[in-house]
C-alpha cells in the first residue's frame, strides 16, 4: 500500500533546517506539550526504560530520545541529516551520557543496525517519506517480539480539518502551497487507521493511540492566551486519548507492541 501521487518528492533532509527547528519548533508550547504527550504515552503504559536498547529512527536532535536516556536506555540513534545528528551529540555530551550515532536513511538502517532492539522510535518521519508504507517492514523489523514500536505521524483527518477551518474547502487535503514549495509542509499526511491495518499486518497491536494538538491546534490564539497554556495542555493530554477527539490531532502517537 502506498500514498504515492502525482506530487512525489524525495525523502525530506532537514540539514537546511535544524537550527531553525531547535528554535522554532522544540522550544515553542507545540513542541513541549508533544514531548508531554509521549512521556505521558510511556508512563502510562509502564514501558521498562532501564537498560532498554533503543533505535531512534529518522531522530532528529534526539529530544526524546535523550529523555529515555536519562532513565538508564542505551540509544542509538539515525538521521539522513548531518546537522541534526551534531545537535543530538551535543545533547548527549552535555548530560554526559552514551550515544551511538549513524548518519543513514531510514531504507539503510538494517544494514547500519542488523540487531533488533526493545524500543524503536520513528517520530515525525513518515509523512516526509516518498513512500511511507513502505517504511513500516523496515521498522517492524528492527523491533524485538515482545518489543515496543513508538510511531508519530502527520495525521491526515487532523490536517484536512484544520484546512477546512482555513478556508480551504476547494482542497482539505492538500497542503498550503507556499509551505510545500518551501518544504517545510508534509507531503504525505497519514490515515491512522490505514497505519493500524499495516502495523496489525505485521504482527503489532496498537496498545495507544493518542491525538497530539487535538485541541491546541484548534483553539483560537486569543483563547488560548486567555486560558493559559497550562490549561491548553491539560486538554490536550485529557482529550488526546479519547474519541472522536482524538481524530483531530495534528499528529497521532501510536505505541503498538509486537506479538510476533
Amino acid at each position: 500500500m502506498s500514498t504515492k501521487d502525482t506530487d512525489t518528492r524525495p525523502d525530506r533532509n532537514f540539514d537546511d533546517l535544524a537550527a531553525r527547528f531547535a528554535r522554532t519548533i522544540y522550544a515553542t508550547p507545540r513542541g513541549q506539550l508533544r514531548l508531554m504527550a509521549l512521556r505521558a504515552d510511556f508512563a502510562d503504559l509502564n514501558i521498562a526504560l532501564s537498560d532498554a536498547s533503543v533505535l531512534d529512527i529518522g531522530g532528529g536532535q534526539g529530544q526524546f530520545s535523550l529523555e529515555l536516556a536519562q532513565q538508564g536506555a542505551q540509544v542509538s540513534l539515525c538521521d539522513i541529516s548531518a546537522e541534526m545528528l551534531q545537535l543530538a551529540r551535543d545533547q548527549f555530551a552535555a548530560q554526559q551520557l552514551p550515544l551511538t550515532v549513524k548518519h543513514c536513511a531510514l531504507q539503510d538502517v538494517a544494514a547500519e543496525f542488523p540487531q533488533s532492539f526493545d524500543i524503536v522510535l520513528n517520530h515525525a518521519v513518515l509523512e516526509w517519506l516518498e513512500d511511507p508504507f513502505a517504511a513500516l517492514p523496515l521498522l517492524a523489523d528492527r523491533v524485538k517480539p515482545g518489543g515496543w514500536l513508538s510511531l508519530m505521524f502527520y495525521n491526515l483527518h487532523g490536517h484536512q480539518f484544520r484546512q477546512l477551518m482555513n478556508g480551504r474547502t476547494h482542497a482539505p487535503q492538500s497542503a498550503n502551497p507556499r509551505l510545500r514549495d518551501e518544504g517545510n509542509a508534509p507531503q504525505h499526511p497519514l490515515d491512522p487507521y490505514a497505519i493500524e491495518q499495516a502495523l496489525n499486518t505485521l504482527g503489532f497491536h496498537v496498545e495507544r493511540w493518542r491525538g497530539i494538538r487535538c485541541v491546541h491546534d484548534h483553539m483560537h490564539q486569543k483563547i488560548r492566551d486567555r486560558i493559559g497554556q497550562d490549561a491548553v495542555n491539560k486538554a490536550d493530554l485529557e482529550f488526546g486519548t479519547l474519541e472522536p477527539y482524538r481524530q483531530f490531532g495534528r499528529y497521532v502517537h501510536f505505541l503498538a507492541r509486537k506479538e510476533r
